[in-house]
C-alpha cells in the first residue's frame, strides 16, 4: 500500500526546491530550509505545539548556579565524609547543573510530577494551566521533555527511571519516554494500589497510579546483577529454633491446582489430626518428597505444632533464587499512609497526596543497590530523602540522594527541609522527639544566576566553583580533609603550613595554578584533582571569556 504522507511530503519537496530557484536571497532560503526540515522530520510518535518557559528564557541571558545555605547544613554523622543534597529552585537549572557535575553517574532517578489534572496541580510560567487553557498537554509535554532529557543524560548505562503519573497525562508520557529513553527500554509499567476506599459518586473508583519505568540502556540494565529479579531482603525470616541452616519462614505446603499425585492426607505428628490439600489446591510435592521434608526437619505444624503443615524456606534459597516482582503492587502502603508518615513529623497535614515511603523502598529494592545514588528533580514532601535514610539505618547501606524542588509556597524551605532535619536528628521542628536519629548529612543549595553581561563573570562563576566540587564528590570542601587551592597565593600557604594536616584526603587545585618544583613534590603523594573550567566552559566561551 503506498504511504500517502510520504507522497504528499514529495511532492511539497520538490515544489521547495523549486522555490529556491526562483528565491534565492539570504532570507528566503532561510525560511524554506526551516519548512524543509518540518516536512523532514519524524512524523510517527507524540507531536505537540512547542513551548518554551520563562525559566529556559532566563539562560538565555544568565548562568545558572548554586549558592550554599551555609546554616541549614545538617551533620548527623560526623564521622562520615559522604553528604546528601537538596537544591532548591527550578529543577531546570538544578538539572543543567547536575548535567555538569553527575552526567552518567546517577543508579535511580525516580520523579512524581505534576498530573496535569487541571486542579491546579501544574504551573506552567507562574500560571496554573487549567482544562480551559487550549494547550494544556502540550504544555505539559514541553515542560517535561526538557527535563526528561536531561534526566536521560544524568542515568548511568545500565540506570533506571521510575515515573509516577495517573490517567491525564499516561498515554502521552508513554509515547515521550518511548522516544528519549526509547521503546526497547522500556522495563515496566507499575500499577500502584494507592487508594484502599472507593469513591462513591465515581462510575469507577479510580484506585491505582502508573510508574512507568525506562533503563537507559536495556543490555547494561541486564548485565546488572540485581536485573529485576529482586533477591529476598530478609523480611519474615528469623531462626527461632537454631537452625544450623540459618533464618528461614514457613510457607504453606499447599499450592494451586488439582493433580491426584499431590493430593493424599498428612498426619499431624503431634495431635494425629489429618489434613488434606484445600479445596481446588494440592500439595507442593509428592508423598515421598513429603517424607524426606519431614525427617530433614523442614516441615513445621504452626507455632504450636497442632496446625496444618508447612514447609521451611531458608533465606538463603530465597536469596539464591530470587523473587520476580509483579508489576501489580499492592503491598508498599497507600496515599493515606503516605500523609500519616507526614503528619507523623510535622502533626498535622502540610502536604496533599504524599507518596508513602514504602513505595520508594520497594523502587530503591528492585532497580539500586546499598551503594546507588538516587535523584528525585520533584521531590515535593521528601518522601524519597526519608525513605533513603530508613532504608539505610535498615540495612546499613550507604545509599545516597540528591533531591531538586522548587519553593513555591515555601516547598522545600517548609517542608522538605525539615522532614529531613527531623529524620536525620530525631528533633521536630518543636523540640520534641521523633526518633533517635539517624547517621546522614545534608547540603542545602539555592539556585542562583550570574549575569553573562557581568564584567566580571569569570569571578563571578569561580565563587560558585566551591559548590559545584562538593556536589560532584559529595563532600564538605572543609580546608582540613579536602582542601581546595584556587590561586598561587592559596598553594603558597598551603604548602607553608603543610605540616599542620594530617588527615588530607584530596586537594582540589584550580588549572591556572602554577606549581613550583618543590610544591609538585609535596604532592606527590596526594590525591590531587585539578578543578576544571569545564564547569562553566560552554558558558564561558559563549560570552567570549574562553577560546
Amino acid at each position: 500500500m503506498a504511504n500517502l504522507s510520504q507522497i504528499k511530503r514529495e511532492k511539497m519537496l520538490e515544489f521547495l526546491e523549486t522555490l529556491k530557484e526562483q528565491h534565492n536571497d539570504d532570507a528566503s532560503l532561510m525560511a524554506i530550509n526551516q519548512i524543509e526540515k518540518e516536512l523532514t522530520t519524524k512524523k510517527y510518535g507524540l507531536v505537540w505545539e512547542e513551548h518554551e518557559e520563562e525559566v529556559d528564557v532566563k539562560m538565555h541571558t544568565h548562568i545558572p548556579v548554586f549558592t550554599e545555605v551555609k546554616d541549614k547544613e545538617i551533620v548527623g554523622n560526623p564521622e562520615s565524609e559522604q553528604y546528601n543534597f537538596l537544591l532548591e529552585g527550578d529543577n531546570l537549572h538544578s538539572l543543567k547543573l547536575l548535567e555538569k557535575t553527575h552526567k552518567g553517574k546517577i543508579d535511580v532517578i525516580y520523579i512524581d510530577p505534576p498530573y496535569n489534572t487541571g486542579h491546579k496541580d501544574f504551573i506552567y510560567d507562574d500560571a496554573f494551566v487549567d482544562r480551559q487553557d487550549g494547550y494544556t498537554h502540550s504544555k505539559w509535554i514541553s515542560f517535561m521533555e526538557k527535563r526528561l532529557r536531561l534526566a536521560h543524560v544524568l542515568l548511568k548505562s545500565s540506570g533506571t527511571i521510575f515515573i509516577s503519573i495517573d490517567d491525564n497525562e499516561y498515554a502521552n508520557l508513554k509515547l515521550l519516554c518511548d522516544e528519549i529513553f526509547g521503546e526497547e527500554n522500556m522495563i515496566s509499567d507499575i500499577i500502584w494500589n494507592s487508594r484502599k476506599s472507593v469513591s462513591n459518586d465515581a462510575v469507577v473508583s479510580l484506585n491505582h497510579n502508573y510508574t512507568l519505568v525506562y533503563t537507559r540502556n536495556i543490555n547494561e540494565f541486564s548485565k546488572v546483577k540485581h536485573t529485576f529479579k529482586l533477591a529476598d531482603t530478609g523480611m519474615g525470616f528469623d531462626n527461632p529454633d537454631d537452625d544450623p541452616r540459618g533464618p528461614w519462614k514457613a510457607d504453606p505446603f499447599d499450592s494451586p491446582g488439582i493433580r491426584p499425585n499431590l493430593t493424599y492426607g498428612i498426619k499431624n505428628p503431634n495431635t494425629g489430626e489429618e489434613f488434606w490439600p484445600p479445596k481446588g489446591r494440592c500439595w507442593r510435592t509428592g508423598e515421598k518428597e513429603y517424607y524426606e521434608y519431614l525427617a530433614d526437619n523442614r516441615i513445621l505444624f504452626g507455632k504450636t505444632g497442632k496446625g496444618k503443615p508447612q514447609l521451611k524456606r531458608f533465606l538463603s534459597e530465597a536469596q539464591s533464587k530470587g523473587i520476580t516482582p509483579k508489576s501489580l503492587w499492592d503491598d508498599c502502603g497507600t496515599a493515606t499512609d503516605g500523609t500519616k508518615e507526614l503528619q507523623g513529623i510535622f502533626g498535622e497535614k502540610v502536604f496533599d497526596t504524599p507518596k508513602p515511603t514504602g513505595l520508594i523502598k520497594k523502587i530503591i529494592d528492585l532497580a539500586g543497590d546499598k551503594e546507588s545514588l538516587i535523584l528525585d528533580f520533584f521531590a515535593g514532601s521528601g518522601t524519597t530523602a526519608q525513605a533513603i535514610l530508613d532504608k539505610n539505618n535498615e540495612d546499613g547501606g550507604n545509599r545516597k540522594f540528591i533531591l531538586c524542588t522548587n519553593n513555591d509556597g515555601d516547598i522545600c524551605s517548609e517542608v522538605t527541609y525539615p522532614r529531613i532535619s527531623t529524620v536525620i536528628t530525631g528533633k521536630r521542628l518543636d523540640g520534641s522527639v521523633y526518633s533517635e536519629g539517624i547517621n546522614a548529612n545534608l547540603k542545602y543549595y539555592k539556585t542562583d544566576f550570574v549575569d553573562k553581561e557581568s564584567e566580571e563573570i569569570y569571578e563571578d562563576l569561580l565563587e560558585h566553583i566551591k559548590e559545584m566540587i562538593q556536589l560532584q564528590y559529595g563532600v564538605k570542601v572543609d580546608n582540613q580533609k579536602y582542601i581546595m587551592i584556587m590561586d598561587d597565593e592559596e598553594m603558597d600557604e598551603f604548602e607553608k603550613h603543610f605540616s599542620k594536616y594530617d588527615d588530607i584526603k584530596v586537594v582540589f587545585i584550580n588549572q591556572d595554578v602554577l606549581l613550583t618544583t618543590a610544591q609538585e613534590k609535596l604532592l606527590q603523594n596526594i590525591d590531587v584533582r585539578i578543578i576544571p573550567d569545564c564547569y562553566f566552559d560552554f558558558e564561558l566561551r559563549e560570552v567570549g571569556e574562553l577560546w
